[in-house]
Formats: structure tokens, sequence, C-alpha cells
């Protein structure tokens, strides 16, 4: 039910009422007023034609009152339209996080590349790598990477790293013998540093003190690749063991097909005999000679080389067997045993493949 005001009629002086206002129109047309009677709206007194014509035009105070709560009422339904609107709109979807990098496992001669605060150092191989870190030189938090990585991760993310290391040293030297960088390495994705702000002058800060420790480790490092690349056996007392093992091996395995051509007959089988006894007798005599105390056959004690693992080791029979039958397979191509006249560490394809070396002891002796 809506609000229905009252008003109060003048009639000669005399007040009557109240009426609401369809009663004082309706005493209009019965004559019971006038149009010289007056109607109170408010604190005012006016015409009764004037209060018609309020009337009529909607501005009496009830009439304002109702639209007023109507306004009222549009307001607050629009307001609501206006919250469910927001409710409605769904959120932007977080973005979604990079996926972790998978860090594969690296075999025993895969190169590893350590770079700590914007200085690079090695490369190194996987066990010299947890040699470096057991003996305090390398930290789990230095950058690594090698060859396979997309970027630069941290040295604890390696699998197996940290296997078999119970304790960390503490500013200890570099092991012996890091290997020096390769001929053609793949070159490592860029590191991006932010530029640590300036220390006090007063007070040496702990970036100061990382950058000694660094500059001694890479001078160490300088000092080690060095001293273990003058080991590395020369070319020309390379050359002369090769003819002298070579010539043994020829000369041998042409005695016995002589007298078995003598026995039968030279044909195309005799030949084909030929090469896979060159085969064997090769690998029996590299393989029992370079994996023996002596390091090497007869041209190689001559020349005072000896076949030796890039870590300094000495290689077991399995690498060596595996080593001499390469070596024998690549002989048969002329021109792949040259590789190792290329190679900074003047090392053959069956080297790289089985990760030797060949050094000279006569510094030694």
């Amino acid at each position: 039910m809506s609000y229905v005001e009252k008003y109060t009629v003048s009639k000669r002086g005399k007040e009557e009422g109240p009426y609401a206002a369809a009663e004082i129109i309706d005493l209009l047309r019965m004559k019971e007023l006038s149009t010289i009677h007056k109607v109170k709206v408010g604190a005012d007194w006016m015409v009764v034609p004037d209060f018609i014509d309020l009337f009529e035009k909607g501005e009496l105070p009830e009439q304002n009152l109702e639209k007023s709560f109507e306004d009222a009422e549009e307001a607050a339904m629009e307001e609501e339209e206006a919250a469910e609107s927001e409710e409605a709109v769904e959120e932007p979807e977080p973005e979604p996080e990079p996926e972790p990098i998978e860090v594969p496992e690296p075999g025993p001669a895969v190169e590893i590349h350590v770079n700590r605060s914007g200085t690079q150092f090695g490369p190194y191989l996987f066990k010299e790598l947890k040699d470096y870190l057991k003996a305090g030189n390398l930290r789990f938090s230095d950058m690594v990477w090698f060859e396979g990585l997309p970027e630069w991760v941290q040295l604890s993310s390696i699998p197996g790293v940290a296997d078999g290391i119970d304790s960390l040293g503490s500013a200890a030297p570099p092991p012996p013998k890091p290997p020096p960088a390769p001929a053609a390495p793949a070159a490592p994705p860029p590191m991006r540093q932010a530029a640590p702000p300036k220390p006090s002058p007063s007070v040496q800060s702990d970036d100061e003190e990382d950058e000694e420790d660094e500059e001694d480790f890479e001078v160490a490092m300088d000092e080690e690749d060095a001293e273990a690349s003058t080991n590395l056996a020369p070319h020309g007392p390379r050359v002369m063991a090769a003819l002298v093992d070579g010539l043994i091996v020829v000369a041998v395995m042409g005695i016995l097909i002589g007298v078995a051509g003598l026995v039968t007959e030279f044909n195309s089988k005799l030949l084909l005999g030929g090469g896979v006894g060159y085969l064997v007798l090769g690998w029996l005599y590299y393989g029992l000679t370079e994996s023996s105390k002596a390091g090497g056959g007869l041209g190689k004690r001559m020349s005072k080389l000896r076949v030796i693992k890039a870590d300094g080791r000495a290689p077991g029979f399995a690498a060596v067997s595996m080593r001499s039958l390469l070596k024998i397979l690549f002989s048969f191509t002329i021109i792949l045993p040259f590789v190792a006249l290329l190679t900074p560490r003047r090392q053959g394809l069956h080297d790289l493949a089985c990760g030797t070396l060949v050094e000279s002891y006569a510094r030694d002796e």
C-alpha cells in the first residue's frame, strides 16, 4: 500500500480536514469547495486550483516521495546487477610456471664447463668434477653446462654428483692434471648476471673475497693445465712408436700368411683370413702390452711413451682392448690415424672414444 498524504483545507478562515488529494478534488466537483478556498501543503497555503495543478503534474510531496522510493529501488537494483556482473567476470588465469629442466647424468667422457660469478673454468670430466667438489675447489652453487643442456644449471642439479662425498674440503688445491679444453667444443649459452653493488672502501666485502678465491682457483687451474700438457707425447716419438709396433704386427702376420700360403695356396680366402688375423693379432699385441706396467709395446718403450687414462691412472685391459680394436680398424682407413695431429691433447679417435692419452715419461727419469 502506497503512502497517502492528508491536507488541511481553509474555508472562510475555518480549517477543515484533513483530506486526501483525491477527496479535495471530489469536494471541488461537488461544489463544497470553491476556487477561492486554500489548501495547506507543508508549511504553505495555496488556492485549490494551484493545488490541483500540482497534483496533475505529480509534484505533491506524497507523489515525490513515491518517486524517490522508486528511484532508490531502481538504484539498488542497478547496484545489484553491477555487483553480479563483476562477479561473473572471470579472473585471469595465472601464467603457468616454467617446467624444471631435466638434467641427464653425464657420461664419463662428457666435458663439463664450470662458471662462477661470470668466470668460466674447465671443461672437466665428471669424475674430476666430483674430486674438485670434494676438495673444496667447487661448490654446489656453481653453474655448470655440458652438451645436451639448453642452459646453465647449478652443480647440485647433476644426478649422482654428490654420491660418495661424505664431507667437503676447504681451500684445497686443485687435483692434478685437469683436462684442457677440447679442440672445438659446443659453445655454452651465455650467462646473464646483474652487476653486484659496490662495497664500502673501508670494509672488504664477501664479493671481494670470492673474487680473490676465484683468481687463485683460476691460476691454479692454469698451472695444472700447463703441467699436464707438457707430459703429452710429442708427434715425432709417437710416429716412431707407431711405425715400430705396426711393423712388428705386420711382420708377424706376413710370416703367418706366407707359411699358410706355402702349405695351401694364395687365394681370396687366405687374404680374408689374413685381415681377420691382423685384427686379432693387433688386438692381442696392443692390448697386452699397453695394459701392462710398461704401458706399451716395443715401439713405445723405445720412444719412452705409455698409454694412460685422462685422469692420470693406468688403463685396464678392457679399456685398452677397446682402444686397440678401434686403432686397428681406423688404420685400415689410412686417414683417420692422423686425427691425433689436429686435437689439442694429441688424441686419435680411439683415444677420444676410450678417454685415454699417450704421455712421455722421459722427463720423469
